[in-house]
């Protein structure tokens, strides 16, 4: 599923190396041709281990989809029939090793797209005969498409419009990031313009910590900040995914943008799960603790990310149709499922203990609607982690190839609206029903310090505060078991 949401842009100019390998069919790339496209192949040091004669070669096979295409290899594998025999419509050209090996020769074959061939295509290795030999060789080639002017454009006719698609997904981030940090700064001046009022009023030394002041300085927290964090990176990611893929059609290769956003992306991945776990314990919200058990999750999920992250910049560099590439793959896949289930735990936690404190305080509206807006945030994450994992994925490996591009509209519009709808929700503000502290609340700390610092607590005040509900939370280490609400 990674593959699908972080698709390889890969220079279209491989160099491929593979030792001693005992697949028999696999498939090395595919590219979506336009009519003038070529291909330009060169095998060196082919040899198949244990035997002199051998029937082996490359061949070019067209499909209507990456679903198609890899459905046609397994059908072939479980036949054990040779793909060089299939029908030739589907093939424009095919590069056969039937001779005796001689590893010093090098076979080079050119071939150009012709008008009526335009299409999806998969080089593919195929291993007819013997069934079971180790096979080695070095492969470079090169795909390519027309450009306005006549000049090779190194990126796939199914990505032509990336380039563009993320630029103007980077100034979405750009533009969200804008409005939460302008929200955060105007909601952090009104605190202080609140304190500092309060202190020209009376002129007490202890004014900035009337109970209004206390009431408006927990609306910005450190998870709000940790979102915009968030959006900064994903911003970036975008910018240099959108370079990156413009390089890649100018000139076959990154030119280095891919190691930018390597960066962003592993700051981006591991920042998104740490926020989403965050906002399912209440940290800074509702608490400013974690429990050992939702420390212990975010260090396993960090853990994960910090594999997942190495794993990707090697998948990245990696030249695909190779075991290792299968294997970082793997990897990649494995990860992420463990990554997105860590993160629903603590989710769940928090939604068993409202239900039991709502059991215990006879379901008051604010038990009752902290539980709503986490299972809410609940049916948000599920929803996001399915749409991006698995519904995007078949959707990529269904689509006709000349809408190969929208798998990365819906992926990132989705993501877009997971963003905005999760900021929505938990943005800072007096009446938010997922923060604890009520003017009641704030009375009793206000009280709580007057009689600290000056030996005087206020009995009508304090009877008062004593005989209307307390909110859910916890205060400190209330919570005999430092389990999260």
């Amino acid at each position: 599923w990674w593959v699908v949401r972080l698709v390889t842009v890969r220079a279209m100019r491989h160099d491929l190396t593979i030792e001693r390998d005992e697949r028999a069919l696999y498939r090395i790339e595919s590219f979506c041709f336009k009519a003038g496209g070529f291909i330009e192949l060169s095998v060196a040091d082919f040899h198949v281990h244990g035997t002199s004669e051998s029937r082996c070669g490359f061949v070019m096979r067209k499909a209507a989809s990456e679903a198609a295409a890899q459905q046609e290899l397994e059908e072939s594998l479980e036949q054990h029939a040779c793909l060089l025999d299939y029908e030739k419509s589907k093939t424009i050209f095919q590069l056969d090793l039937q001779s005796p090996p001689q590893p010093d020769r090098v076979i080079k074959r050119d071939y150009e797209i012709a008008e009526g061939q335009e299409g999806l295509y998969s080089l593919i290795f195929a291993r007819c005969s013997p069934e079971h030999a180790p096979t080695s060789y070095r492969l470079k080639a090169s795909f390519a498409n027309p450009g306005p002017s006549g000049e090779p454009r190194f990126l796939s006719a199914c990505d032509a419009a990336l380039p563009s698609l993320f630029a103007v997904f980077f100034l979405t981030y750009l533009a969200l990031t804008a409005l939460w940090f302008g929200f955060l700064v105007a909601n952090t001046t009104t605190v202080a313009w609140a304190s500092n009022a309060a202190l020209r009023l009376t002129g007490r030394r202890h004014a900035v910590e009337s109970p209004s002041s206390s009431s408006s300085s927990a609306r910005v927290h450190y998870i709000h900040w940790m979102m915009g964090v968030l959006l900064v990176f994903k911003s970036f990611a975008m910018l240099s995914q959108a370079m990156r893929y413009h390089y890649v059609d100018l000139t076959g290769t990154g030119e280095g943008w891919q190691f930018v956003y390597y960066v962003f992306a592993s700051l981006k991945g591991v920042t998104l799960f740490v926020v989403i776990l965050l906002i399912g314990t209440g940290w800074s919200l509702v608490k400013p603790y974690l429990s050992d058990r939702e420390k212990k999750v975010v260090l396993v999920v960090l853990a994960l990310q910090v594999v997942d992250n190495a794993a990707l910049v090697f998948f990245e560099e990696t030249a695909p149709g190779s075991q290792r590439w299968l294997t970082l793959r793997d990897v990649l896949h494995l990860v992420d499922i463990l990554c997105c289930c860590a993160i629903l735990f603590p989710i769940v936690w928090s939604i068993r203990h409202l239900r039991q404190a709502a059991s215990a305080d006879g379901k008051t509206n604010d038990t009752i609607s902290k539980l709503t807006l986490f299972r809410q945030f609940y049916v948000m994450v599920v929803s996001y982690i399915y749409f991006t994992r698995i519904v995007v994925f078949l959707l990529a490996a269904t689509l006709p190839f000349n809408l190969l591009w929208l798998r990365y509209v819906f992926s990132e519009a989705a993501t877009v609206a997971f963003y905005a709808v999760t900021g929505l929700k938990f943005r800072p503000r007096e009446d938010n029903p997922y923060l604890p502290l009520k003017k009641d609340d704030d009375l009793d700390d206000h009280e709580a310090r007057l009689d600290a610092e000056f030996g005087v607590l206020a009995d009508s005040s304090s009877s008062s505060s004593s005989s209307s509900g307390l909110d859910l939370a916890p205060r400190g280490g209330s919570s005999s078991s430092g389990d999260p609400l």
